[in-house]
């Protein structure tokens, strides 16, 4: 059965703007939460959010790291991610793909975005980035890759 969110994850208001995405499990450090955008370029910022992608916030205390592949990840939320390793090869019977993870500065026109928790978050903590794709109000702010 689809399902939006993965099961460690819940949306409801946040305190620092609209709604926001919060834990319901304890979630590890380097921890895999899932793909969060995927390019496209007939949209807003050459990008579709997924459900996932569309509810966390930005903050200058970050939970969360944004990664980028050209390859869809295979991962599952809760699955080990070394977002300090930017080189990985797979074999898929045809091709070996280099370079499968980047961190956003290293390529920002990937195919897919996805998120990691580069610390550990608690049940019932929010979960945020230090960066956005869209302008915040309460900032004016348009895209940010810190």
């Amino acid at each position: 059965m689809y399902r939006p969110l993965p099961d460690g994850l819940t949306i409801k208001n946040s305190p620092i703007e609209g709604l926001g995405l919060f834990a319901t499990v304890d979630i590890k450090k380097n921890s895999f939460i899932g793909v969060t955008h995927i390019r496209d370029e007939q949209f807003e910022n050459k990008y579709i959010r997924t459900p996932l992608g569309g509810f966390y916030n930005h903050s200058n205390e970050p939970t969360v790291m944004r990664m980028v592949s050209d390859v869809l990840p295979k991962l599952k939320f809760g699955d080990s991610v070394d977002p300090n390793t930017s080189t990985k090869k797979i074999k898929d019977g045809k091709n070996d793909r280099e370079n499968m993870f980047y961190n956003l500065h290293e390529k920002t026109d990937a195919k897919y975005m996805f998120m990691v928790a580069f610390k550990d978050i608690k049940a019932g903590q929010e979960l945020t980035a230090n960066y956005n794709l869209y302008t915040y109000p309460k900032t004016g702010v348009g895209l940010q890759m810190i």
